[in-house]
């Protein structure tokens, strides 16, 4: 077995360029094919019928049975319209916050010595494994006092306490990255903290920045359980609930649902397609290297 795998290797050398960079592709091709499978059927799934969908034959492409009423049912419901908007704004108000609070908190840990900084960067990446299920009672009984329960405010509240740990152990590994410098030259110029932070810190940590707003973006996004003990109404409920409106106590309708379950899909890949160069750089350099 050690012969046949060192003469592999030996073929794959780098004398052999050409033959790494196919088996690499064709390896690549063939991971993502059949990571993207299920989410290309998902999505030809919304053009059936509901007999095709339930029906034991399997259809990729539905060529016979073609319909758009899965689609003109989920976008003309009403309450799926508002859970989208619900979503749109808690996620977004969750990326802004993550992202200004954690590249401030950051740019402090990175730059500053104070007494307890050591334990504050610990804190941050111990928090972000923390499960947050475990606090989900005593978070709601503090949002109950503040009551904030079923409004945008505690959402986006919840939902920046559960991404900003990360965000900002995130973004102070770029800043550590960052030679100090132009940390230097800039107060020479005359900058205080807070502009040399934007003007000098934040355009070289772009990547990292992005990384963080996307990461935060698709956690509020995503996220079912805090919704569903922080909000009990459809008026602040976001799009996880939105799969509930097309199923009843007896019925399922899996076109639907497997349209609504695209649309949910859409904003993130939307996103990621803005975002994938700067993501890209982000969790492959892990910031700029500097002397």
């Amino acid at each position: 077995m050690t012969g046949i795998v060192a003469r592999f290797d030996d073929w794959l050398g780098e004398e052999v360029g050409p033959r790494r960079g196919v088996v690499v592709y064709v390896a690549l091709v063939v991971y993502y094919g059949w990571l993207l499978i299920p989410i290309v059927y998902l999505f030809f799934s919304t053009f059936k019928t509901s007999q095709v969908i339930r029906g034991s034959k399997l259809i990729l492409v539905p060529v016979q049975n073609f319909t758009l009423a899965h689609w003109t049912d989920v976008l003309t419901r009403s309450e799926f319209q508002q859970f989208f908007w619900n979503s749109v704004i808690v996620s977004s108000g969750t990326t802004v916050l993550a992202v200004v609070f954690g590249t401030l908190a950051a740019y402090s840990v990175s730059r500053m010595e104070y007494p307890g900084r050591g334990g504050l960067i610990v804190a941050f990446l111990g928090t972000s494994m923390f499960p947050p299920v475990l606090v989900l009672i005593p978070f709601f009984l503090i949002m109950f006092q503040l009551h904030i329960i079923n409004t945008y405010v505690g959402l986006i509240v919840a939902m920046t306490v559960i991404t900003l740990p990360f965000s900002t152990w995130l973004l102070k590994g770029y800043f550590d990255d960052i030679p100090r410098a132009l940390d230097d030259a800039a107060k020479i110029d005359g900058c205080s903290e807070i502009q040399t932070l934007y003007r000098i810190i934040v355009p070289l940590a772009l990547p990292g920045i992005a990384v963080a707003a996307f990461y935060s973006f698709v956690v509020s996004w995503n996220n079912y359980i805090f919704v569903s003990i922080l909000s009990t109404s459809a008026n602040t409920r976001t799009l996880p609930f939105a799969l509930q409106l097309f199923q009843s106590q007896h019925t399922i309708d899996w076109g639907s649902i497997v349209t609504a379950a695209t649309v949910t899909m859409i904003p993130v890949v939307v996103l990621f397609a803005f975002v994938q160069n700067y993501l890209v750089e982000g969790l492959t350099s892990s910031g700029m290297k500097g002397p």
